[in-house]
């Protein structure tokens, strides 16, 4: 033992010679004054020898605790093994003689060690470890491959110098050791990627910066694909502005004119179920007008700002049908589209989506819209992950769907989830007190188009009127727009008409009582004669056989038939 040393420094010696792995005691010019058990066997620490030199991995934190002033715990190597090193003043705190550095064994350590170094390195977001002036200490396998370096290019340097060289633009440990503070920023690299880094300072017991761990996130990528989102939402809310443009023109073109009390009880129907979010399937011959009534639900629903979106399920082909309505994730199928596409579902989300034709509904679609029914969720083509959509079902159809369910081609729960609230649309020949003010105002639409005005006579009027439509609202607007092209007078006559209503004016159609006042007495006349030849014809099987009914030669008919057109 050292000559001179104090008693209760020989009885310290003795206690943690006994206790622990080993003693060292040093003076504040950092000379060892007491070496034992390891310290003694290993670093051959005898008096007056210099620490620095003898245990170099140790002595910076002997120094640190000489600054500092207080009492540490830090991991050390001695011979080739981890130990643990209590490092503490002897004397007073505030002017200690000398320090105590205790080794003590450490239960596992190198497994903990080893398994931190597991941790760090098998991260997927990059890690930096610098000391509290900025020097890079340590990087993870993550930071290499995201900033494309090596750790040897990066640790010993600091921070300040990797900004000066280009490395990275900005660094979030120094903000971390200026503000002493966590703290997030966005930076980019000398590769320009750009990163999400995060600094977080890490204090000792006395509150001193002891560290700063930073992590980093590549977003590059994630930053691309959030334009890409943006870029289709974008494109969405175009289509659904162009959509709801286009729906509020064809609201203006197509008024639903309603005379008969048949057709307005199905639009008090109508407007009583735009209130609720209720599914509703719309029934009825083709060309009734359900779209218009879909239309109508619509605009007075609490979803009007939002879009309605229509598609008709039979003239889509079936093997395109469930892309369309529930749309395809990148890589679906062959063909495609590089980054995916959404559905009617998507585009219709927050409004309505009106399925024409629902009876062509393939089985299998039939299932996916019925479980969106139940959970008001749905799957892209080739997705993995499901997503809530808030879509009210409009649904239509010209077939019966009752004799469907019976004969296995529609599925019954369907039906049911679809029939929630039944609306019947009536034949245009079930409501003819509509037939007339549809015509005119059609010919007034297709008239103001081509800048013409158009007239019905009461003849044209009534035969019109005794005609049955077998394709309903459609047959008779497709009617007045050829009646606006291809008539050559201002006055639409009965000769103007197609044959096949002529003859039925013939056999059901009194003669008119009176005629418009707009009409010419030559014009009268001629209608009149007209109506007259029609019946008559209508009734006779030879020009002979008219000829003798009317009193007249069989070459005057013949004259008259060709002048009004009749066959």
């Amino acid at each position: 033992m050292p000559p001179g040393l104090p008693a209760a420094a020989e009885l310290m010696a003795a206690v943690v010679e006994a206790a622990g792995e080993g003693a060292l005691v040093v003076d504040a010019e950092g000379r060892s004054l007491l070496a034992t058990g390891l310290f003694a066997e290993v670093a051959g620490a005898g008096p007056e020898a210099a620490i620095d030199s003898l245990l170099p991995e140790l002595w910076p934190d002997i120094r640190s605790a000489m600054a500092a002033g207080g009492r540490r715990l830090a991991p050390v190597e001695v011979g080739g093994a981890s130990y643990l090193a209590w490092l503490s003043p002897i004397g007073s705190d505030s002017a200690p003689g000398a320090w105590l550095c205790l080794l003590l064994a450490s239960h596992g350590m190198d497994q903990a060690l080893g398994e931190l170094d597991a941790i760090i390195d098998s991260s997927s977001d990059g890690l930096w470890i610098c000391d509290a002036e900025g020097t890079v200490i340590r990087i993870n396998p993550a930071s290499e491959r995201i900033n494309k370096i090596s750790a040897d290019e990066v640790v010993g340097r600091r921070m300040d110098e990797l900004i000066s060289r280009g490395f990275v633009d900005r660094s979030a440990a120094l903000e971390a050791i200026r503000e002493r503070r966590v703290v997030s920023l966005l930076q980019h690299n000398h590769n320009n990627r750009k990163l999400i880094s995060t600094g977080t300072p890490v204090f000792d017991e006395q509150g001193r910066l002891a560290r700063v761990v930073v992590s980093e996130r590549d977003i590059t990528e994630m930053d691309r694909l959030q334009r890409q989102l943006e870029e289709q939402q974008a494109l969405k809310d175009q289509i659904r502005h162009q959509m709801l443009e286009m729906q509020q023109l064809e609201l203006e073109a197509n008024p639903i004119i309603a005379k008969s009390p048949s057709i307005i009880k199905a639009l008090r129907q109508a407007l009583k179920v735009s209130s609720a979010d209720s599914s509703v399937l719309l029934t009825g011959e083709s060309g009734v007008g359900k779209g218009l009534i879909a239309d109508l639900i619509h605009k007075n629903s609490r979803r009007a700002e939002k879009p309605l979106i229509k598609i008709n399920c039979g003239a889509i082909p079936e093997s395109l049908i469930e892309s369309e309505l529930f749309g395809y994730e990148k890589g679906a199928f062959t063909g495609a589209q590089a980054g995916g596409k959404p559905g009617h579902f998507e585009l219709a989300d927050g409004g309505i989506l009106f399925l024409d034709e629902i009876a062509e509904l393939p089985l299998s679609s039939q299932v996916k819209l019925l479980r969106f029914l139940e959970d008001g969720r749905i799957t892209r083509l080739g997705a993995t992950k499901s997503k809530k959509v808030d879509v009210r079902i409009l649904a239509a159809t010209h077939r019966n769907l009752e004799e469907m369910v019976e004969q296995g081609a529609f599925r019954f729960d369907l039906f049911y989830r679809l029939n929630v609230i039944p609306l019947h649309v009536p034949a245009l020949r079930e409501r003819r007190d509509c037939i007339l003010p549809l015509a005119r105002h059609y010919l007034e639409l297709f008239g103001a188009r081509a800048g013409i005005i158009k007239r019905l006579t009461r003849a044209a009027s009534d035969a019109l009127l005794s005609y049955h439509y077998p394709g309903n609202v459609r047959e008779l607007m497709n009617l007045c727009e050829r009646l606006v092209v291809m008539s050559e007078t201002e006055i639409i006559d009965l000769p103007d008409l197609p044959g096949n209503i002529i003859k039925r004016a013939a056999l059901e159609g009194p003669l008119p009582p009176d005629w418009p006042e707009q009409m010419s007495l030559n014009q009268i006349i001629e209608s009149a004669e007209r109506a007259v030849l029609v019946k008559a014809a209508g009734r006779a099987r030879n020009q002979d056989e008219i000829a003798a009914a009317l009193g007249v030669s069989q070459p005057t008919i013949a004259r008259k038939l060709k002048k009004y057109g009749i066959s």
